[in-house]
C-alpha cells in the first residue's frame, strides 16, 4: 500500500517538529510524560480545535474513526 497524505498530515506540514521538540525540550516540557508527548498533545490540540467538538469524547471517538491514518502524523 502507498503512503498518501491525508488533509489533516499536510495542516501539520508547515509546523518543524525537529524544532517544536527542541522548544520542549529547553523548557524540560516531557520531563513527568510517559506515553502522551509533548507532539502528541499538539496534534489533539489542533484536531479539537479544527473539528469544533465539544467533548473530550466526542474528539478521541472522531480521531480514532481512522487509525490506518495515525502512522504519518507521528502519534
Amino acid at each position: 500500500m502507498r503512503f498518501s497524505d491525508s488533509i489533516f498530515g499536510r495542516l501539520l506540514e508547515p509546523i518543524n517538529r525537529r524544532q517544536f521538540q527542541a522548544a520542549v525540550d529547553r523548557v524540560d516540557g516531557d520531563a513527568y510524560d510517559k506515553s502522551f508527548k509533548s507532539w502528541d498533545h499538539l496534534v489533539a490540540l489542533i484536531y479539537a480545535q479544527l473539528s469544533g467538538h465539544a467533548s473530550l469524547r466526542a474528539v478521541v471517538t472522531g480521531f480514532n474513526a481512522n487509525p490506518q491514518h495515525h502512522y504519518h502524523l507521528g502519534t
